[in-house]
């Protein structure tokens, strides 16, 4: 998921919904921890998490006329999304150390044993 461009906004104004909607969804999706999100958009943890607690509050749209998608559903997706890409980095790394250690072995065994 891209960044969200934080649009530019006079003091005392709020941002719009479809901005907040981003920054939520692309801190759920990155795997990012709130702090680091928040910096990198320019907002406040705070702000970010009041953001996230109003999103998972908002009522469902209706989805049978419109065709709307339901915002808690998508925040689910993208909260299992971000969780996704931890458990990947965490098996690449691990995939990484085992392959360090069988080279590190396989070299041991074909040089004559132990040091």
């Amino acid at each position: 998921m891209m960044k969200p461009i934080r649009p530019s906004i006079s003091k005392g104004a709020s941002y719009p919904g479809e901005f907040r909607e981003e920054a939520v969804r692309y801190w759920l999706a990155s795997g990012q921890t709130l702090a680091a999100v928040a910096s990198d958009l320019g907002l406040s943890p705070q702000c970010l998490r009041a953001w996230h607690r109003q999103m998972e509050a908002a009522p469902a749209p209706s989805t049978a006329a419109s065709g709307a998608t339901n915002i808690s559903s998508e925040l689910a997706l993208a909260r299992a999304n971000g969780q996704l890409r931890r458990e990947l980095e965490a098996m690449t790394r691990q995939r990484d150390i085992l392959k360090k250690a069988i080279s590190i072995f396989s070299e041991n065994t074909l040089s004559g044993g132990s040091r």
